[in-house]
């Protein structure tokens, strides 16, 4: 492949493929197959939003969700802030005493147990990206309470936190909400990166997540916001359009153990990543998770190191990408964050 030169006299390629160095995965990069990052967002669809007198999360209990398992107010407001109860379709249920594993053929076979729990902002127009940096933090601090007090629950192995914005990322309901999905069972894609991460830290005694922010970092054009405790950027092997990675600087395996004062900085980096998406990318839809250790066996995950990663809807992953699991980013990372900061 001919490599050419840019007006600066680097040298540009017309594609490469970067592998991840947590799960060996591959990407590729094809910026020259893409139009300019605003070209990708002039037609986006804007998002109905649905109105108050039908939403379910305007009043839950009457909406026939149970009672919340935690409902948080700010001061000096009279109206909740936030609730956290089950969801009325839950995809798990912790309704069985014990963890049930049949074989039915040649496949092995579990029941549902877990719990399928909703957070629901209280403000039916106000998106993630408006909230303060110290509302994002009572956010945040009470996902990790819930998230512990799930995590007693021994036949828990793994608990997913997430956040879907907009129809084409999976949000079925337009009022702003997280959910909670804890199951009996680490997901294949966090044992991929589990085992990349020991892997990595058995090899070269130290942590590959820990390796990557000192790249960034010292690269720096990948970097949105960096503050003294957390760090918002565009990794070098992005599988989507300006993905962004937020991670604390300290090695911590586990979100819910995060300090306060750490945590106050991922919610300044976040409410800065979240804006700058808003603003930049025409509040695109998007998909937000927190990326944590296991609830189960914690000897055995001090290689990993917490995240939360957002990626927006912008490519729609077609036949290479599904027959291969090789994704193909037409918007090299360098320039998605360049865009963003301009």
């Amino acid at each position: 492949m001919k490599n050419l030169k840019n007006k600066n006299n680097h040298l540009e390629y017309i594609s490469q493929l970067r592998q991840n160095p947590v799960s060996k995965d591959w990407i590729t990069i094809a910026a020259i197959r893409a139009k300019r990052p605003e070209q990708l967002i002039i037609n986006k669809p804007k998002r109905l939003i649905s109105p108050k007198s039908n939403c379910p999360f305007e009043n839950p209990q009457k909406s026939g969700h149970k009672p919340p398992e935690m409902i948080k107010f700010l001061p000096n407001k009279k109206d909740w802030f936030l609730q956290i109860f089950e969801n009325k379709y839950p995809a798990f249920q912790p309704k069985n005493l014990s963890v049930i594993e049949e074989k039915i053929g040649p496949y092995k076979v579990m029941n549902g147990y877990g719990y399928h729990e909703i957070l629901v902002l209280r403000d039916h127009f106000k998106p993630l990206a408006d909230y303060s940096t110290k509302e994002l933090l009572i956010i945040l601090k009470s996902l990790q309470e819930r998230y512990s007090k799930i995590a007693q629950d021994r036949k828990i192995k793994y608990i997913s936190i997430f956040h879907n914005w907009g129809p084409t990322a999976g949000a079925s309901i337009y009022h702003p909400h997280l959910q909670i999905i804890a199951i009996p069972v680490v997901p294949p894609h966090i044992q991929h990166s589990l085992t990349g991460s020991h892997r990595y830290w058995l090899k070269n005694k130290k942590c590959v997540h820990c390796e990557i922010n000192k790249f960034e970092i010292k690269n720096k054009t990948r970097i949105l916001i960096q503050n003294k405790k957390a760090i918002s950027y565009s990794p070098f092997v992005s599988l989507e359009p300006f993905a962004l990675r937020i991670t604390p600087l300290k090695h911590l395996p586990y979100f819910e153990k995060t300090p306060t004062s750490i945590l106050f900085d991922i919610a300044k980096v976040l409410k800065h990543s979240l804006s700058c998406l808003k603003k930049k990318l025409n509040d695109p839809d998007y998909n937000l998770f927190i990326h944590t250790a296991p609830t189960i066996e914690k000897r055995k995950y001090h290689c990993y190191h917490w995240y939360i990663e957002i990626i927006p809807k912008i490519n729609i992953s077609a036949g290479f990408e599904l027959s291969t699991g090789i994704e193909i980013t037409t918007i090299d990372p360098d320039e998605g964050i360049k865009y963003l900061k301009s």
